[in-house]
């Protein structure tokens, strides 16, 4: 990451050796936890393997052994999401590699140990892309090194191509792919069927599918292996699909009665049946029996009791799943880990949060394997996160746990701590959290626990100084945070009246070392109009600053636009209109809101009743099209300079001019632009005599107070009554650039 952010920034990368080295050292780390590599990570690896390329090619000689490639390459097989990124990399890596075995393909020694190298890294490479939807590609790959290297590997390709047309929902391959293996001697026997079968059995979406295939003809006219019996049997209680498995299920009691595993699926499938927990505790003493006579104590161990637990809990009954416990109990099985996961499972499901904590607390007890119960403290935690009122110490007991163990959080557990952090302005134990665990997550992942601190600063009830501090963290942790993302949080602090942070928020957009988070035209355009709203003249002229500094940016209509909103709304109308010529000599020109905007700008302008009739002249002249917004407008430009008479005229001739009625539009725009209470007063008594409908639609939108504030931000102290405006940019009183 680090050096990713010196190549965006032109800085000195670290020396080449210290890069491979931790190329490496990432790998291994990878490989050794059998952690998937996240997109995210993708991409920084990606960079810095062509970094380390191009140092090669300028001279400075290879950084990487072949055999640090071959570890990278196979550390991109975990995957667990497909990825493009991944896809590049191993491409990458895997054509460095040939092009090395092409340079030493000249020597004799060592060709055996060369083959088998070959062989281990087209094996890894395959098998991304099977992965990642390129299973035809690696079917090819397949075919085109089978008799120099594959064929006399320790490990078979032909079940990773299986694997990926399974993955791609692609019945026509998978079947060519099995006539293709025939073509080579390759038998689709019972282990090629189990792969296919067990496969389609354990996505549990296409039943169809796993039964064309589980009757498939295998080779020698053998029969399913049991244990492609007893997926496909869990498959078929999954999908209540019980009576097209009970062939399979007579064809397994009558294939192996001293088989424990078998016997788990007989239990199961009698209780999926409708036996009664008593019924199946009788089976169990007619499998103690039969297995006496035989001569082969068989007794119910712990596995079976999960499976029956396991098989009440996917049906949200956790009552049966106490009494199989109870069962397990009674036949002297003592629980294991897997007992608890499954209790604080069904426990979590009913809401039973006290019995969840009692599972788990026996479940620290026992011994723990691959971090397996993860997923269930994980929802334990995010359980006493949703909880009314919250456990706090609980809460920070199980954290603690699991910091403890150096245990990787997933996902909705950050989500949930980063909720609860936010709640009690936690915000150095929030800053603690995701620096430890979020660089861990893919773009997805980020994405979904960055929209918590987004939500909370967009929240109305969050205080200003809370949003920023949670801005500030959202910013510096999730640097890939989009423009539109940071355009909302931008306006939001306008709304909260707060330009100052929302220009913060703008200038963090402009520092983006990454061109694709730098702010758009159309970025610069809402800004310039929220800080024309807020009449922050200083902060305006820093923005336009910014535009003349800004190569990347063409100034267009709607930029001129909005530069004109914003130095109009600060009271700057003359500075404005200069931007309107600057549109009239422009090759795009004016647009309707350019015309609306510039009668606006009028308004505040010195003599702008001039500038206002001039565009006004033009418009007739070159019979533009005037629609009700602009001609509005018009009538508030002259109304601003006090030519009351004129804009009763214009209102007046509004029907027979243009086809307007006198609405609430125009009477509300003569009525606000009026300056003082007297001229105010004199419309409003003018709108009740001439135009009394009108004007009762104006008072059903509402008024409000313009509040002036001094220096400090403070609210000007005011002698006598406010001056009121009504409500009518809603309804085309207000333009957008």
């Amino acid at each position: 990451m680090e050096l990713n952010s010196r190549l965006r920034t032109g800085v000195r990368t670290q020396p080449p050796e210290e890069i491979a080295k931790a190329f490496v050292e990432f790998f291994k780390s990878k490989r050794q936890q059998s952690r998937p590599l996240e997109d995210l990570q993708a991409q920084h690896a990606l960079a810095t393997f062509e970094h380390l390329q191009k140092i090669a090619r300028d001279g400075e000689g290879d950084f990487l052994s072949s055999e640090e490639i071959r570890l990278a390459l196979s550390g991109l097989t975990f995957m667990s999401k497909h990825y493009k990124t991944h896809v590049q990399l191993a491409r990458a890596l895997f054509a460095e590699l040939q092009k090395r075995w092409e340079t030493s393909a000249s020597q004799e020694d060592g060709d055996q140990e060369r083959r088998g190298q070959q062989s281990k890294s087209l094996m890894s490479y395959l098998a991304v892309l099977s992965q990642s939807g390129s299973t035809l590609h690696a079917r090819e790959l397949v075919e085109l090194h089978w008799e120099n290297c594959l064929k006399d590997y320790r490990a078979s390709p032909w079940p990773i191509i299986l694997r990926g047309f399974m993955r791609e929902k692609n019945p026509d391959e998978l079947q060519k792919t099995v006539d293709i293996m025939q073509k080579y001697s390759i038998p689709f026997d019972q282990k090629a069927h189990q792969v296919i079968t067990t496969y389609f059995a354990a996505q549990e979406e296409d039943m169809e599918m796993t039964k064309n295939w589980y009757g498939h003809p295998i080779a020698s006219g053998k029969s399913p292996t049991v244990h492609t019996d007893i997926e496909v049997l869990k498959l078929c209680i999954k999908r209540n699909e019980l009576n097209w498995g009970d062939k399979i299920f007579k064809s397994l009691l009558d294939r192996d009665k001293e088989d424990l595993a078998a016997w788990k699926m007989i239990f199961q499938w009698a209780a999926a049946k409708g036996k009664g927990v008593d019924e199946i505790e009788h089976m169990m003493q007619v499998m103690v029996d039969r297995s006496r006579e035989s001569g082969k104590e068989l007794r119910p161990d712990v596995s079976i009791i999960n499976s029956l637990i396991w098989l009440a809990n996917s049906k949200d009954d956790p009552y049966t799943a106490e009494r199989y416990l109870a069962l397990g109990q009674r036949w002297d099985v003592q629980p294991d880990a897997n007992t608890y996961m499954l209790q604080l499972d069904y426990r979590l499901k009913v809401g039973d949060i006290g019995g969840a904590r009692t599972a788990y607390a026996r479940l620290q007890g026992e011994e723990i394997r691959d971090q397996e119960d993860l997923p269930f403290v994980s929802k334990l935690i995010v359980a006493l996160c949703d909880q009314k009122p919250q456990n706090y110490d609980a809460i920070m007991g199980l954290v603690e746990d699991l910091s403890e163990r150096n245990v990787r959080f997933e996902p909705e557990t950050v989500i949930a701590l980063s909720r609860l952090h936010l709640q009690r302005e936690e915000m150095d134990d929030l800053v603690d959290l995701l620096n430890t665990h979020v660089f861990h997550f893919g773009f997805d992942q980020r994405a979904s626990i960055r929209n918590v601190l987004l939500d909370h600063c967009l929240h109305y009830k969050t205080t200003d100084s809370r949003a920023w501090d949670t801005y500030n963290i959202l910013r510096r942790v999730f640097s890939e945070t989009d423009v539109p993302t940071r355009t909302k949080l931008m306006q939001n602090f306008f709304q909260r009246g707060r330009s100052d942070m929302a220009t913060h928020v703008f200038g963090h957009m402009r520092q983006q070392q990454d061109k694709s988070l730098r702010p758009t035209v159309s970025t610069y355009a809402q800004c310039l109009s929220g800080l024309g709203q807020a009449s922050d003249l200083p902060s305006l002229e820093i923005v336009h600053n910014m535009i003349k500094l800004d190569n990347q940016i063409e100034p267009d209509t709607q930029l001129y636009n909005a530069l004109m909103l914003g130095y109009s709304g600060c009271g700057e109308g003359e500075r404005a209109l200069g931007f309107w010529q600057d549109i009239m000599h422009s090759r795009e020109g004016p647009s309707y809101a350019s015309i609306q905007i510039a009668l606006r700008s009028c308004e505040s302008a010195p003599f702008g009743d001039k500038d206002a009739r001039d565009i006004w002249s033009k418009l007739q002249r070159f019979e533009v099209e005037v629609t009700r917004e602009i001609y509005a407008a018009y009538v508030g430009a002259l109304a601003r300079h006090r030519l009351f008479d004129e804009c009763v005229s214009l209102i007046d001739n509004a029907q027979k001019d243009l086809g307007y009625k006198a609405d609430a539009l125009l009477i509300g725009t003569f009525y606000n632009a009026s300056p003082g209470l007297d001229n105010k007063a004199n419309v409003k008594e003018w709108a009740w005599k001439s135009y009394p409908e009108a004007y009762e639609d104006l008072l059903k939108l509402g008024q409000y107070e313009r509040v002036k504030l001094n220096e400090e931000g403070e609210e000007e102290e005011s002698f006598g009554p406010r001056e009121r405006f009504f409500n009518i940019g809603p309804i085309g009183r207000d333009a957008k650039a």
